[in-house]
């Protein structure tokens, strides 16, 4: 998503709101399984329960979400009409620190395939780097689901 400033008093809700957009998440039928964490600065990862304190002395740190959904509508569903994440994200898009590149990617995968945190952030990174491949893109620039995914 981006960088995330502690501080911020919204953001500090938002994160307190999160349990509650997760069970919203585990109650929706399209998505089959997410994931979520805290991108340390030396590239360790922790989860939410274990993601505060967060030392004062690091950089703002990236929040991650990996969602595998089973299909780009059923994204953007939850993603607009949803109880508690559209009025969160449409507020948190003001919060976060975007000077990096894009805070969203996505990629087409078969249905088997698992894929980590970590997984996430490089795909991540390559779009910051080439912008929108078939190895990752994003919600601006699409790349049309292949017949195997």
């Amino acid at each position: 998503m981006g960088k995330f400033d502690f501080s911020n008093e919204f953001v500090q809700v938002f994160v307190a709101l999160l349990p509650r957009i997760f069970k919203d998440g585990d109650a929706f039928e399209g998505l089959i399984h997410h994931d979520h964490g805290i991108r340390c600065p030396d590239g360790s990862w922790r989860g939410f329960t274990n993601a505060f304190p967060y030392p004062p002395e690091w950089s703002a740190p990236d929040i991650s979400t990996l969602a595998v959904w089973r299909s780009m509508e059923d994204l953007k569903t939850f993603s607009h009409s949803g109880r508690t994440h559209p009025p969160g994200m449409r507020r948190l898009a003001n919060e976060i620190d975007r000077s990096d590149g894009p805070g969203f990617v996505m990629w087409w995968a078969l249905r088997s395939e698992r894929f980590t945190l970590e997984d996430g952030w490089q795909r991540l990174q390559h779009l910051r780097t080439h912008g929108s491949t078939d190895f990752a893109f994003s919600l601006d620039q699409p790349v049309k689901r292949p017949a195997v995914a």
